[in-house]
């Protein structure tokens, strides 16, 4: 009776953990369900923020790599293409300082994304989307530029992100 009490007990923790949506890669949208290999075209700057179209094709590349579920191929193997555009990063304070209300101490950076995935034989679409990424910064001592440039890597992690959930999305 201990026994099955304590395999009861033991198990239904992991069950709880097994059903929190977490994958190991293998699993995909209905969209790309028979298809292997993706190729990620550079996504376009519509910004005035130099870089960030490099930052969130890497960031994408790395994330589907991460993500396991496809492979990697040049643009002329590939089953399907990524392309889009970072189409705008927006500020906002977060938190203020206590002696000036007008001063910023935490920045918010949200970066905004537009991405097509196309077929590469038909050239079809087979879905599209936008998603948005957030970090922060600090505007208090330091180096400010630093921050800033880390908070968009961050951002663009985040929407790459988004974008392989929404691929592997059974």
């Amino acid at each position: 009776m201990k026994t099955l009490s304590l395999l009861a007990t033991c198990s239904l923790p992991l069950f709880l953990l097994g059903s929190c949506g977490y994958h190991l890669g293998g699993l995909r949208c209905e969209a790309l369900k028979n298809m292997d290999t993706f190729c990620v075209n550079m996504f376009a700057n519509q910004t005035t923020q130099p870089d960030v179209a490099m930052q969130m094709t890497t960031a994408l590349n790395d994330s589907l790599q991460r993500d396991g579920s496809f492979r990697m191929a040049s643009p002329s193997q590939c089953d399907f293409v990524i392309e889009g555009a970072v189409t705008g990063i927006s500020r906002n304070s977060l938190t203020t300082d206590t002696a000036d209300s007008y001063v910023s101490q935490e920045i918010g950076m949200t970066v905004h994304v537009t991405y097509t995935v196309k077929d590469t034989k038909s050239g079809k679409p087979l879905m599209s989307g936008v998603t948005h990424g957030e970090g922060s910064y600090f505007n208090t001592t330091g180096n400010i530029q630093s921050a800033r440039a880390a908070a968009l890597s961050y951002a663009t992690r985040k929407a790459a992100d988004n974008i392989v959930y929404r691929l592997t999305i059974p």
